[in-house]
């Protein structure tokens, strides 16, 4: 059963137990995507003859990374099972860094899908019903809070790889949808000013 399948509940407890998986990363997806929702909310309550073509194109991006996210919940908690597989199993370096690859590359790209989360929220809340603006700042700020929770798991398991040159790519991406993200919120929250 996938993390979409399951109720609220049934997720918290799995985070909430003796089990490694679900943990950091998967819970970060999740969030991701529900900062997605809301975006995506906010443009369904926008009329659709105010809609505007960059607002449909938003909204189709947010189902897009909403999905995007739930799946990777899945493979994150997949990865960290298989993570703890390979230091249990005492096999040789190279299963091990190959688990860790994975574990890594999949935050990345939750941190990638967040900032994508946060920088179409710009658009919803210029173009998006007045009267659910604040929704759309709020899915920044967790997109945003979603991008630098995967950023710091990407931080905390890079010091275990032992490929420099996958360590440099993914402290680069992670860097750039932090600095997007950021710009995303920010971006938004002027607007209130």
């Amino acid at each position: 059963m996938t993390f979409a399948e399951r109720t609220v509940e049934g997720f918290l407890s799995d985070v909430a137990s003796s089990q490694v998986a679900p943990s950091a990363g998967a819970t970060a997806a999740l969030t991701g995507s529900l900062a997605a929702a809301l975006c995506e909310m906010v443009c369904l309550h926008t009329s659709e003859t105010e809609r505007s073509e960059r607002l449909v194109d938003a909204a189709a991006k947010l189902r897009d990374r909403r999905d995007q996210l739930l799946a990777l919940a899945d493979a994150d908690a997949a990865a960290v099972d298989e993570v703890q597989t390979a230091f249990e199993a005492d096999t040789d370096d190279s299963h091990e860094q190959a688990a860790l690859r994975t574990a890594t590359e999949i935050p990345v790209q939750i941190a990638e899908a967040a900032r994508d989360v946060a920088t179409s929220a710009t658009v919803v809340a210029v173009d998006g019903t007045p009267n659910a603006r604040t929704d759309a700042v709020v899915g920044a700020i967790i997109a945003r809070a979603t991008v630098a929770s995967a950023a710091t798991i990407v931080r905390a398991n890079v010091g275990l790889l032992d490929d420099d040159g996958f360590v440099s790519d993914v402290r680069s991406r992670v860097e750039s949808a932090e600095a997007d993200a950021n710009a995303a919120v920010a971006a938004v929250t002027d607007q209130d000013e």
